[in-house]
């Protein structure tokens, strides 16, 4: 059973194709046309994924979407901001764009068929949430676990809670539509200069910076209201979900916590304290529904899905602060994984077929053999030399101080570069932080780098903590390991890690293996292959433009190195 899953019009367009339970291909559009967090139709993603079957279209068994615009969007009170979330786009040979469907009533899906010249090939349009229920669980090692996916919004609500069993789950509570605390984080981000839906990973870093009890902290948290098992936002300092809108915060908020801070405007100690608020009052509202689903489900597993579990500061703290012994986040909780979520919410809830293996790795994007990256360099008339064993190339320039662009394998799928699309560094040396900022990435210099660390060294670095495969989890740095990595590690003494096993990546093991053997540290700087407002690099192409557009001082690219 082949089922071909599509997130469009989302935060990140993307697309998925399972066989049998399990992910074979899965790619963001944004990663093809270039054009970071593009919510377009993932049309050269759906190609991508299509290549992998032998027939293309004509070998997949279904369609699954992961949100369903059979929802009346509509609530009483015409002020609330609904939008159709489907616009005619090309999409193949789907009927009327995947806009139009079937009548009826919501069943927590909507289905059509679509009459190919071999087949009829159903369309499933899956509640948005639970495509994202579906990502954190049936990925997961867990056979039963709590589940809980929050969000900015998923049709008519913006968080679910359930219980997972096997190939079913069953949803125990929701929260409507527009008391979000994904939005109130989104809109706090844009009154502090940045955009909504876009920099919320600022602002997480940002906030390390300032006093989280500050009065800052108290004003923000009077207007959350957390009781009877929901949220509730004081809607009157908010303008998120009026129609028409009139920014995501209103004239109260800037009332209460003074001028918004101008995209440009120096960042002043007020600011750092207003981030610091926001995080925690998110941590706040994510604690307090983790809480009330342990009392509700009583087990102490669970997973979690939705763009507020990319918030790595508080993935690192659930399961010191709550009653949950084991968690699972996948590489992709954001709107791009629910490409996958959808394909294994038909897979599994709709179909009742097996689940397949719990994701270990996020390697589901394209590759490029060694003779088509030779090619596009000859096409470019660039001379780099074929090394025979490329890791040890790398780590000796990165023992040197150069800094490394490395392209190897498949591309990872999620928002997060894993080792194949990495942008690598020392992380010994504090300055090369500043460094890596200023030549390569050119972001914000306040915004911290994450170390991968070799699975068999992770204890010396972050005790006895569980490994964290998809840096979705920040945790503290053991205070005896923090002069080792000191450019990875944050201003409050945390990290964002991700655990490099041979298993999973064994040339990227294998990097950093040779960099130990030369410097005793297991671990590198590494970042995401791209430069800052770009998506990461997809193909040999992609990386030479980065590479000659910024500070790198090698690339590799399977087993070539070009230097400049």
């Amino acid at each position: 059973m082949r089922i071909l899953g599509i997130a469009s019009d989302l935060h990140i367009s993307s697309a998925a194709l399972i066989e049998d339970g399990q992910v074979v291909a899965a790619a963001a559009e944004e990663r093809f046309i270039r054009s970071k967090h593009t919510r377009a139709f993932p049309a050269r993603a759906i190609d991508y994924c299509l290549s992998s079957v032998p027939d293309g279209l004509r070998g997949v068994d279904r369609v699954a979407v992961s949100t369903n615009p059979a929802i009346d969007l509509s609530v009483p009170d015409g002020r609330y901001a609904g939008r159709a979330r489907w616009h005619p786009e090309g999409l193949y040979s789907i009927p009327n764009n995947l806009a139009t469907l079937v009548d009826g009533p919501y069943q927590g899906h909507a289905a059509q068929v679509l009459q190919t010249a071999d087949k009829p090939l159903q369309i499933d349009y899956v509640y948005h949430h639970d495509a994202h229920a579906a990502n954190a669980f049936f990925l997961s090692p867990f056979e039963s676990a709590a589940i809980l996916t929050v969000d900015g919004r998923g049709e008519d609500c913006t968080a679910l809670s359930a219980i997972g069993n096997g190939t079913t789950f069953t949803t125990v509570d929701t929260i409507p539509y527009p008391h979000s605390v994904g939005l109130l984080y989104g809109a706090v981000t844009q009154y502090l200069g940045f955009r909504i839906d876009r920099d919320e990973w600022k602002v997480m870093g940002l906030a390390a910076y300032g006093d989280p009890d500050s009065g800052a902290y108290k004003s923000l948290r009077d207007l959350v209201d957390l009781k009877d098992g929901t949220v509730r936002i004081d809607l009157n300092y908010f303008g998120y979900y009026l129609r028409p809108s009139r920014g995501a915060v209103s004239d109260a908020f800037i009332d209460r916590f003074g001028p918004a801070r101008q995209p440009g405007e120096a960042i002043t100690s007020r600011h750092h304290d207003v981030a610091a608020a926001v995080q925690r009052v998110l941590e706040d509202a994510l604690r307090y529904l983790l809480t009330n689903l342990h009392r509700q489900t009583g087990v102490r597993r669970a997973v979690l899905g939705g763009g507020s579990f990319m918030n790595s500061v508080f993935n690192g703290k659930i399961t010191s602060s709550t009653p949950f012994d084991e968690i699972f986040i996948s590489s992709c909780p954001d709107d791009s994984g629910t490409s996958i979520g959808a394909a294994l919410y038909t897979h599994c809830a709709l179909l009742g077929a097996d689940r397949g293996s719990a994701m270990i790795h996020n390697y589901y994007g394209p590759s490029f053999d060694q003779a088509s990256i030779d090619e596009v360099l000859s096409r470019a008339k660039l001379r780099a030399p074929a090394v025979e064993d490329p890791a040890a190339a790398a780590a000796h320039a990165l023992a040197e101080g150069k800094i490394v662009g490395w392209f190897q394998g498949r591309m990872e799928f999620g928002q997060r570069a894993l080792g194949n699309r990495s942008i690598l560094a020392d992380p010994r040396n504090a300055r090369m932080r500043d460094q890596v900022n200023n030549a390569v990435k050119f972001r914000e210099p306040w915004r911290p780098f994450a170390p991968a660390v070799l699975a068999e060294d992770f204890a010396a670095y972050f005790g006895s903590e569980p490994a964290v495969p998809f840096m979705e989890r920040t945790l503290s740095v053991q205070p005896e390991a923090q002069n080792l990595i000191p450019a990875a590690v944050h201003v409050d003494g945390t990290a964002r890690p991700q655990t490099v096993t041979a298993d999973t990546n064994p040339l990227f093991h294998q990097l950093i293996s040779r960099f130990r053997d030369l410097t005793g540290v297991g671990a590198v700087l590494n970042t995401s292959f791209n430069l800052a407002e770009e998506p990461i690099v997809c193909a040999p192409q992609d990386a030479i433009r980065t590479f000659y557009s910024s500070g790198l001082d090698l690339l590799v690219l399977g087993n070539r190195v070009l230097t400049k």
